[in-house]
């Protein structure tokens, strides 16, 4: 399965806006169980298929996909957790998440990161 790496950044781009909504309840209702799982989204899928497959990488590109699976299980979790204060009447907390310094912004932000460094090594994953 190849990635489209833009669309990927996007996508995690457009989550706090979702939450957001979801915590000034202008947005849909969302499940933080489902949320939590970190294999459902395009990139979790690639991830996991990547993982399962082992490809030679190099060492360089094989620690950026392990910082990069690791940063995404913990963007879910934390986005998850964000829902979960929304749903308990934290939306101060909730919000907090989502600012500069909170944790889900300073997830958000690694998540892309290391996504556009590992965009650069795309060609050890066979993809142009």
């Amino acid at each position: 399965m190849d990635l489209n790496f833009f669309s990927a950044t996007n996508a995690h781009k457009a989550w706090k806006k979702r939450l957001h909504d979801c915590v000034s309840g202008s947005g849909n209702t969302l499940d933080p169980a489902v949320i939590a799982l970190d294999n459902r989204c395009d990139l979790g899928k690639w991830l996991y298929g990547i993982r399962d497959s082992r490809p030679a990488l190099s060492t360089d590109t094989s620690q950026l996909f392990t910082r990069l699976f690791d940063e995404h299980a913990a963007f879910h979790r934390v986005a998850a957790g964000v829902v979960q204060q929304a749903m308990t009447h934290q939306q101060k907390e909730a919000l907090q998440q989502l600012q500069a310094g909170g944790d889900y912004a300073r997830i958000s932000n690694q998540v892309i990161g290391t996504l556009g460094e590992l965009y650069l090594k795309r060609r050890e994953f066979g993809m142009d």
